[in-house]
C-alpha cells in the first residue's frame, strides 16, 4: 500500500487531498520548515454531514448547496428556511428536475442552474456560475469576497464528490514557489479538510454562488 504524507489520512495514499494536518503534510511533502505567508476563512459557514439528509450516497453537491444557502440565511437573506433539512428538501426538488438521481448524484454541469433555482425559489435573483477550467485567482475572488462555493471533482481522493470551499492557508519558504491549500469542508466530516492546489491537476468543476445585491 503506497504511504501517505504526515498529516495526511491514511486513504489519501499521497494525493492532493485527506489534508487533516497542513503544517505537518507540507513540511513533509516539499521538505522542510515552511511558515504561513497568508491566510483566509469564511467565518459561519456549518459542516454538514451528507449521511444525515435523503440519498446520503450521493447527495454531495446538494449539501454543499444546502450548506452555502443557510451560510446567506445568516447574512440577511431570511426568505431562506432556517432549518437546513428544509433547505436540501427544496433543493432535491429542484435538482430532481435537472437530472438528479439518488444512485448517481448530481451532473456537474447542472449545479449552476440548481443554484440559480434554488435562488428563484426563495424569491431572489441571485445565481449560479460553473467553470471547469480555473486558476488560482478563480477561487481566490470568491473567498476574499466571503463567498464559499462548490467544489465537484472528477478523480483522485474526492472522485465524483463535492466539497464546499471555504478558506485558504498559502505556506512560503525562501528560494521556493509558495504552497497553497484549499480549505473545504469535504460532507464527510464536520473537521475542515485541506486541498493541495499545487497538486490539482484533474477535471473538475467551480460552482460560484452569487447572492442578490442588497
Amino acid at each position: 500500500m503506497e504511504e501517505h504524507f504526515a498529516g495526511q489520512l491514511e486513504t489519501a495514499k499521497k494525493g492532493y487531498a485527506g489534508i487533516v494536518n497542513p503544517q505537518a503534510y507540507v513540511d513533509d511533502r516539499y521538505h522542510g520548515h515552511w511558515n504561513v505567508k497568508e491566510e483566509k476563512r469564511i467565518d459561519g459557514v456549518t459542516p454538514l454531514l451528507q449521511r444525515a439528509f435523503n440519498g446520503g450516497k450521493n447527495n454531495c453537491t446538494l449539501t454543499s448547496i444546502t450548506a452555502i444557502f443557510r451560510y446567506y440565511r445568516d447574512h440577511g437573506y431570511t426568505n431562506i428556511p432556517d432549518d437546513p433539512f428544509v433547505i436540501q428538501q427544496d433543493a432535491r426538488a429542484i435538482a430532481i428536475e435537472y437530472q438528479f438521481k439518488d444512485e448517481k448524484g448530481t451532473p456537474p454541469t447542472r449545479i449552476a442552474t440548481i443554484v440559480t433555482k434554488l435562488w428563484e425559489r426563495y424569491g431572489y435573483k441571485g445565481r449560479g456560475s460553473s467553470r471547469y477550467l480555473w486558476k488560482w485567482s478563480t477561487f481566490e475572488r470568491e473567498l476574499l469576497a466571503n463567498r464559499p462555493f462548490i467544489l465537484n471533482m472528477a478523480n483522485g481522493f474526492y472522485k465524483n464528490h463535492s466539497v464546499t470551499g471555504i478558506g485558504y492557508v498559502i505556506y512560503k519558504k525562501p528560494g521556493y514557489a509558495d504552497v497553497v491549500l484549499l480549505e473545504v469542508l469535504d460532507n464527510r466530516s464536520e473537521d475542515v479538510r485541506y486541498i493541495d492546489f499545487n497538486e490539482f491537476n484533474f477535471w473538475g468543476s467551480i460552482t460560484r454562488v452569487y447572492p442578490p445585491a442588497k
